[in-house]
């Protein structure tokens, strides 16, 4: 969506083509709008490289952002600290793509590899960067045997971003209360990842035939990374000492997409999760509630 080198809105020290700075700004913002307009359904990612050329990358990134794009970046560790504070504070909604541009061959004897004093390779400071940004990706290249051995040779990098990257959003807690002749579930979810969800989370309720019982969503963004949010969901007394099960969805710009659960507990074929609830008479039921 930029000028330059694969549109990452520089050429480096080489001039620019375009006789003035108001001509290259007006340019490329009547190629963003193009293509958002264009894109309707498709997440489209946006760089976040500083004006260095003078095109205008300041007013695409303001337009781009306004408009739902995500960002993306491939200097984390690159001395670019306007990126970063970009990046680490964009609004929970926007995904954020992270690259390593320098070491994305992941080849040990490439010029600039090393390891520090406390055995920490530079590609896995990279690596570990994009969670210190709550990245939602890590952009991989196609030397997958490179990747291969890296991995099979240092694969703490790699187990922190599988295991942290992202959003991972799970019923933390479930309450169950009488409300008004009706059965209400009281969800606590909690974000175990490093980024925000990128959409809007919707939450059904269903019985175990899919029938949908209730649902709704969450604002976009939450739960924010190691946050709690909470949501409520009044069922019919016809289900109770039943089973139910959860199922979650990702919105992004309209289109829904099944999204699973990331929880410890099991999980049904579709990502759902299965609840079992308790019946209007059962003894175990707190102080009447």
């Amino acid at each position: 969506m930029m000028y330059g080198f694969w549109g990452e809105g520089h050429t480096s020290n080489l001039p620019s083509p375009f006789p003035d700075p108001a001509l290259a700004e007006r340019t490329f913002l009547d190629m963003t709008r193009l293509q958002m307009e264009t894109w309707r359904k498709t997440p489209l990612a946006v760089n976040t490289q500083p004006d260095i050329s003078r095109v205008g990358n300041d007013a695409v990134l303001d337009l781009a952002v306004r408009g739902g794009c995500w960002l993306r970046s491939d200097s984390v560790i690159l001395d670019e600290p306007i990126q970063i504070e970009e990046l680490a504070h964009r609004p929970p909604w926007l995904a954020a793509v992270m690259e390593d541009g320098t070491f994305r061959h992941y080849d040990t004897a490439a010029r600039g590899y090393g390891v520090d004093a406390g055995g920490v390779s530079v590609i896995d400071k990279t690596m570990l960067h994009a969670l210190d940004m709550g990245a939602n990706y890590w952009s991989l290249w196609t030397e997958a045997g490179n990747l291969a051995r890296y991995r099979d040779s240092r694969p703490d990098a790699f187990r922190a971003l599988q295991s942290r990257i992202g959003w991972r959003v799970r019923p933390a807690w479930v309450w169950q209360r009488k409300r008004g002749g009706a059965a209400e579930l009281v969800v606590a979810f909690a974000n175990d990842g490093v980024a925000g969800v990128p959409g809007i989370l919707r939450v059904a309720v269903e019985t175990p035939a899919g029938q949908r019982l209730a649902g709704g969503s969450l604002d976009a963004g939450h739960p924010r990374p190691g946050r709690l949010r909470q949501a409520s969901f009044i069922l019919p007394w016809a289900r109770e000492g039943g089973a139910v099960r959860m199922r979650a969805e990702l919105e992004v710009k309209g289109v829904r997409r099944p999204a699973r659960w990331a929880c410890a507990q099991p999980l049904n074929e579709d990502g759902s999760l299965t609840l079992t609830l308790k019946s209007h008479d059962d003894p175990s039921w707190r102080k009447g509630i």
